[in-house]
This record gives C-alpha cells, sequence and structure tokens, in this order.
C-alpha cells in the first residue's frame, strides 16, 4: 500500500520558504537608520514573524532523515546527498561573486577584481551560510539516529540543549547577569549540544510525538510570547541605541527554538489531514519539490530590487513589504522552473 504524503511538510515548506523571502527582502531596508516605531517597527514585525521559516526548515529536515523508515546510510550521505549540495553551492556561490565581484562591469580580473571573485566564491552569499549547516547535520545524523531511537534520551539530550546552548547564552546578554553566567558557563565545552542539532532532533520528536489539545495550546502559548518578548526587546534596544543588531532573535537565541516548534506543530495539526489530490495542494507539492533552488536564487530578485532603488519603505511597509516579497517569490519560481527542464542542472544545482 503506498504510503499517505504528509502534506504538512510540503505546507511548512513553502510557507517557511515566503518566510525566508520576507525576511531577506525587509532587510534592504531593516538595518537602515533612522530606527523608529514606523516605518522601521513594521519591518520588525515582518522580521520577527518570518524567522520560524530556518527552524521549521531544521525541524522538517530532522523528522526525515531521523525516521527509522529511511535508511541513510554513511555512504549515501557522502555519494548522494553532499555532492549534490556542494555542487550546487559551488555553482551558485561562482554566479553570485559574478555579479558582486564588479567582473560584469570591468570586464576583467585585474584590479582586486579576480581575487573578490575567489573570495566571494569561497565564502558565498549571505543566505548560502545554510548549506553548510544542512550539510554537517547530514554528515551527523548516522550518530544522532541512536539518539532518535531512545525516547528518554531524546529528551534528555533536547533538555539540556535547550538550557545549555540557548536558554544559558540568553541570560548573558542581560547586564546584571552577564559576568556571572559568563564566569560559570564560559568555561564549560558546549559545541557537542549546540548550533542546530536541536532543530534538528526537535523534528523528529514533534514530528512523531503525539500532543494533546492541551499541550498543543501550551506550546502555541510559550511560542507566542516568546515572539512578543523578543519583539519589544529587540525594538527598545535597536530603537535606544540607533543600531542594528540580531543577537536578540538570532537563531541561537532562547527565543526561537519556542518560536520554531510552535509552528512546527502548528503545520503538523492544523494541515495533518489536507486532501493529496487537492488543486492547492498540488500547486504546493509541486512548490515544495522546488524549495531548495527557490532557496539559493531568491536572493538574485532582492540583487535587481536594491539595483533600481526599489525598497519596502518605499511606499507603506504593510504592503510593500509583502508585495515585493511576492514578486521575488514568483521570479525565483521562474528561474527554477527554468533550470528543472535542463536535466544535467536539475539533478545537481536545484
Amino acid at each position: 500500500m503506498e504510503k499517505k504524503r504528509e502534506c504538512y511538510l510540503d505546507i511548512a515548506r513553502v510557507a517557511s520558504m515566503l518566510g525566508v523571502i520576507i525576511v531577506h527582502t525587509g532587510a534592504i531596508s531593516w538595518y537602515a537608520a533612522p530606527f523608529s516605531l514606523y516605518p522601521w517597527g513594521v519591518l520588525n514585525v515582518f522580521d520577527m514573524l518570518g524567522r520560524f521559516s530556518v527552524p521549521v526548515f531544521l525541524m522538517i529536515s530532522g523528522y526525515l532523515f531521523l525516521s527509522p523508515k529511511r535508511d541513510v546510510k554513511p555512504s549515501d550521505i557522502f555519494k548522494k546527498y553532499i555532492p549534490r549540495l556542494l555542487c550546487a553551492y559551488i555553482f551558485w556561490a561562482f554566479i553570485y561573486a559574478v555579479i558582486t565581484s564588479g567582473l560584469l562591469s570591468s570586464r576583467s580580473l585585474s584590479n582586486g577584481v579576480g581575487e573578490k571573485l575567489l573570495s566571494d566564491t569561497i565564502s558565498g552569499r549571505y543566505h548560502m551560510w545554510y548549506i553548510f549547516t544542512i550539510a554537517g547535520l547530514y554528515i551527523i545524523t548516522p550518530a544522532l539516529r541512536p539518539v532518535a531511537a531512545d525516547r528518554k534520551a531524546m529528551k534528555y539530550f533536547l533538555i539540556t540543549s535547550f538550557v545549555l546552548a540557548y536558554a544559558i547564552p540568553t541570560l548573558q546578554l542581560l547586564p546584571i547577569s552577564n559576568q556571572y553566567v559568563a564566569s560559570i558557563f564560559g568555561r564549560l565545552e558546549l559545541s557537542y549540544i549546540s548550533g542546530y542539532v536541536f532543530y534538528y532532533l526537535a523534528g523528529y520528536y514533534f514530528g512523531t510525538e503525539e500532543l494533546s489539545p492541551k499541550q498543543r495550546k501550551i506550546i502555541y502559548a510559550i511560542g507566542t510570547a516568546s515572539v512578543l518578548v523578543m519583539y519589544a526587546v529587540v525594538s527598545f534596544v535597536i530603537i535606544k541605541e540607533q543600531y542594528p543588531t540580531l543577537i536578540y532573535h538570532d537563531y541561537a537565541s532562547a527565543g526561537m527554538p519556542l518560536f520554531g516548534i510552535a509552528a512546527f506543530v502548528f503545520f503538523r495539526y492544523r494541515f495533518q489531514n489536507v486532501d493529496p489530490d487537492s488543486k492547492i495542494m498540488r500547486v504546493i507539492v509541486k512548490l515544495s519539490k522546488m524549495n531548495l533552488g527557490i532557496y539559493l536564487v531568491h536572493d538574485f530578485g532582492l540583487i535587481v530590487f536594491r539595483k533600481i532603488g526599489l525598497s519596502p519603505v518605499m511606499g507603506t511597509p504593510i504592503i510593500t513589504l509583502p508585495v515585493l516579497a511576492l514578486i521575488d517569490f514568483a521570479i525565483s519560481i521562474c528561474i527554477v522552473f527554468v533550470i528543472s527542464h535542463i536535466p544535467v542542472l536539475k539533478k545537481w544545482i536545484i
């Protein structure tokens, strides 16, 4: 019997991709002073709401790759998954580097253009850090699968990881506790539970754990509260200091895992019974399959926006930002659609 498609994963992927594009579209003006409740505060609302995306992306990957139903061998990781990610990274990093290095205007590799071309290709565009992150998680997947198979071990890991890698570092941001917390916990070696492993394991846990309506409401309440607190803190600090900072709401802050988990649980239970044969679902599935490609190419549209002077604050941000984000989303879909009809490129770069 054919396994029923878990449509909520496709919906979560597409929604997360839109969230990423919204955050990056808003970033065109988010870092620009003056910082005030309007219009910058509106951009900050979109920025905050869109940040569930990366945690949900990672949780989806964890749910799929840590499942015992999926046979993930070390040989598959190094022969199948990593080579594809590497090829996609090199190809798109080079294309972006051609644009950002000045090669198109100078048409020469002299005067530092060649060095910048190489440097930008190696470092990649700002959003391409995700490729390294997911590659690293793929590599350690065989080591994490035994943890995921042991419910008690997984719960222990998630709790200790959240406390030591997210909650305590966030406490260090408080002026009063900074020196004391840092002096005690700064000497602990926490690299083995920090980073994005938490999201990866959390995806499998919350994708397989049956939650009661009461438990879900608690998770939603905590997730909502975390977003509100992060927004209030970020707005207060940045408006007061007139300097943009991400430390209070980056993916390593304590509020972000709570937000990401709430979003993932919402997608799972809200869309778990969606008809996979409905017209809208067929479209969403197609977009879901284009997800990696859209992520990789979506900054091309934003580069054009910057070049021609389009920004979220050129009009009413609550309208302008979503419109620009949807335009960029459409541009990205078109690019990936064209590439998907070129067999070799389809296999290796999207």
